[in-house]
């Protein structure tokens, strides 16, 4: 709730709907002629018009900088262009991108008057470079003949809810260990 005045200069709570939105962030590094650079993002909507959600043109204060806008869009389908008056694009070290949640959706730099790419929030998910660990027993068609020689241990399945674990005391002392009943 945010309180806006009214008219006799009370404060009244005002309601504001809440939509779910995807953050995306355009970063420019621009040039030493950023005046000849701009910026736009449209939404595409169902019928295929295009409705500008945010433009940017660069000024001579952006000379050698970084900028970076972050806005946060509905799902949908989006277009983002970049523009150079003067055909060259972006030059030395200057360069673009636009990202979601870090990924990247473009990135460039070398570009004659205007590059469009059209992409739809939220991106896709992509596949996890992590991998993932199971702790069931995996089995094979063409199991080997002799076990493995590992110098790393061998990870043990976690108890389920219908096993019961039981503590096992050590005769030195310290912590016991549990394990499950037959």
């Amino acid at each position: 709730r945010t309180p806006a005045p009214t008219l006799n200069g009370t404060l009244e709570p005002t309601y504001s709907p809440t939509e779910t939105c995807y953050w995306m962030d355009v970063s420019v590094a621009f040039d030493r002629c950023p005046d000849e650079t701009s910026w736009d993002v449209e939404r595409i909507d169902d019928v295929g018009d295009k409705i500008v959600v945010k433009t940017y043109q660069g000024t001579n204060n952006d000379k050698l900088t970084l900028q970076k806008i972050s806005m946060c869009l509905e799902e949908g389908q989006y277009e983002f262009t970049i523009y150079d008056s003067c055909g060259d694009g972006l030059s030395g070290d200057a360069y673009y991108n636009v990202t979601s949640y870090g990924a990247l959706i473009i990135e460039g730099k070398r570009f004659r008057r205007k590059e469009t790419t059209t992409f739809t929030l939220p991106l896709p998910l992509a596949p996890s470079a992590m991998p993932s660990i199971s702790y069931k027993p995996s089995s094979s068609v063409n199991p080997s003949a002799r076990p493995s020689s590992s110098s790393t241990p061998t990870r043990t399945p976690a108890p389920t809810l219908d096993e019961t674990l039981v503590p096992t005391y050590s005769p030195t002392g310290g912590l016991p260990t549990y394990s499950p009943t037959e």
